[in-house]
């Protein structure tokens, strides 16, 4: 879930928008409150939609087909705009991770959840099979775990593209999706579910089931078969799977719940472009987000396939990639926590040796982001921020192409305005482990960490344009001054957990202060 950009409209039909969902098959997704206060999820049809006829007529008539569905497994169409553009649909709200973000957050889960799950899922479909509806599109980011069990959202509009291991063969050769394509999705779904690995490897390979129970795992061999005919029907896997007892009652589902987003009480607005978290997988086709410009020529964008760890609410399908459970924080501007109030001051000005460069611990810091809560803990800013500094987090590697990949962590900085002749206000990104290191930068396990965390240059944020983004990129660009030696930032995989992310103003290496704490979250990776 991200806050509102300068870009969104205030509100869609009748409905106030509050947040950012992600884009979905159609556009843009957001949620939205209702004139009599029910949350719903608005997803708006995008150019390419609109400005093709023939699909636009198809829309219109699966959206009066999607209209009539009601299934405990579904989340409800509650309104549209189908006469004029702009096209879009309402759909209720479900509160919850979707299960890409569970197994990216939490790992495989149980053959028993599993098998219960796998049954409402299948039930769910057959649900929207009755009603002439395919769902052409069945992957872990449109399973939304709410809690009285999961809802089926995103169904109707894909026209058989699926995601790239969970598209049936023969929709994969150009045939129209039908039922059985739904059925082969469901089983990838489920070997993903249990394994927490894409189905078919990184390069389409056979099924991955290593590890899944037996009984399972045939089961959802035969949803994959090659030949839709030797398939099973959907009423067929529910009987096989012999679930016992509910899925809203099996305790690691129940545990699930804490994994997703709270829902704003209001309409935020992002400063500045919107951040973004890394592709899930699929990416939605065609949509690209905004990301803080670094200097040198823009990178190139390009699908991650082969991550089905993603992260998500009702229609989203933004995520984060095996290593990330998602980004908190990015995307918040510190002059929101200033409100009007004038800017700081450099308590000196430049320190008298030069402007500061890597800065140094002097005391024990005990900045904490808890992930749980999406907050910082001890004390969270030392020193009121410059009035309109912005920060972005955003999971981005970029390769010898310049292209983007998973595994590393950009952060920027700018001024939402420019302030002629203002003093140097220098300012230094720390990104803090979870635990604390030794002097190879190894984690000691140490539960509180009380150092200082690793540092990049401190930066005027005056120099040149102080509105273009500055960026430096974790952990290529940071490291720590520990018992006298330089010691290199490690991967953030290799410890998981809450990292901190903090900014501080630096008048010298040694006279720092925070004006600004958020950090992102690190999950184990699996397979």
């Amino acid at each position: 879930m991200e806050a509102l950009t300068d870009t969104d409209p205030a509100q869609v039909g009748a409905h106030a928008l509050l947040a950012r969902l992600g884009a979905g098959a159609l556009g843009q997704v957001y949620l939205a409150r209702s004139p009599g206060g029910r949350l719903v999820a608005v997803q708006v049809v995008g150019s390419r939609t609109t400005g093709d006829p023939e699909a636009l007529a198809r829309f219109k008539r699966e959206a009066e087909a999607v209209r009539a569905v009601r299934s405990a497994y579904t989340a409800d169409l509650v309104d549209a705009s189908l006469a004029a553009p702009p096209f879009w649909l309402a759909t209720e709200y479900a509160a919850g991770p979707t299960l890409a973000r569970a197994v990216a957050g939490r790992g495989p889960l149980p053959a028993p959840t599993c098998r219960r799950l796998l049954a409402a899922l299948a039930e769910g479909l057959a649900a929207l099979h009755s009603y002439g509806v395919v769902h052409r599109g069945f992957t872990p980011e449109c399973v939304v775990l709410a809690g009285q069990g999961p809802l089926i959202t995103g169904f109707g509009f894909a026209r058989g593209a699926g995601a790239p291991g969970s598209a049936a063969p023969e929709v994969r050769a150009g045939a129209e999706a039908g039922p059985a394509a739904d059925v082969f999705a469901l089983g990838a779904l489920l070997a993903y579910a249990a394994t927490g690995r894409p189905p078919f490897g990184a390069g389409g390979g056979p099924l991955d089931v290593a590890g899944v129970e037996p009984g399972l795992a045939e089961l959802v061999g035969a949803c994959t078969e090659e030949d839709p005919a030797r398939r099973p029907a959907l009423a067929e896997v529910v009987e096989r799977c012999a679930a016992e007892g509910a899925l809203a009652d099996d305790p690691v589902y129940a545990g699930l719940g804490a994994l997703g987003d709270a829902v704003p009480r209001h309409a935020v607005r992002a400063q500045g472009p919107a951040p973004a978290g890394a592709y899930g997988y699929p990416p939605p086709a065609g949509y690209a987000p905004p990301a803080p410009a670094a200097p040198g020529p823009p990178p190139r964008r390009r699908g991650r396939a082969g991550a089905w760890a993603a992260a998500g609410l009702a229609l989203a399908a933004l995520g984060a990639v095996a290593v990330w459970r998602i980004p908190v924080g990015g995307g918040a501007s510190a002059d929101a926590a200033a409100g009007s109030q004038p800017a700081a001051r450099p308590s000196a000005g430049r320190s008298p040796a030069g402007p500061p460069g890597l800065i140094r611990q002097t005391a024990p810091n005990p900045d904490s982001w808890d992930p749980v809560r999406g907050e910082c803990r001890g004390p969270e800013v030392e020193e009121r921020p410059l009035t309109g500094l912005q920060g972005v987090i955003t999971p981005a590697e970029r390769d010898p192409e310049g292209e983007l990949r998973p595994g590393r962590v950009r952060i920027a900085f700018r001024l939402k305005e420019e302030v002629p002749g203002a003093p140097a206000y220098h300012l230094a990104v720390v990104v803090k482990p979870p635990h604390e290191v030794d002097a190879q930068g190894r984690s000691t396990g140490v539960p509180e960490n009380r150092q200082l965390g690793f540092a990049a240059l401190a930066r005027d944020v005056h120099e040149g344009d102080a509105t273009q983004w500055k960026s430096v990129v974790y952990p290529d660009d940071f490291s720590m001054e520990l018992d006298g030696r330089r010691v290199p930032a490690p991967a953030p995989a290799q410890d998981p957990g809450g990292w901190t992310v903090v900014f501080r103003h630096a008048v010298s290496d040694t006279e720092h202060k925070s004006v600004w704490c958020r950090g992102f979250d690190v999950g184990a990776q699996k397979g």
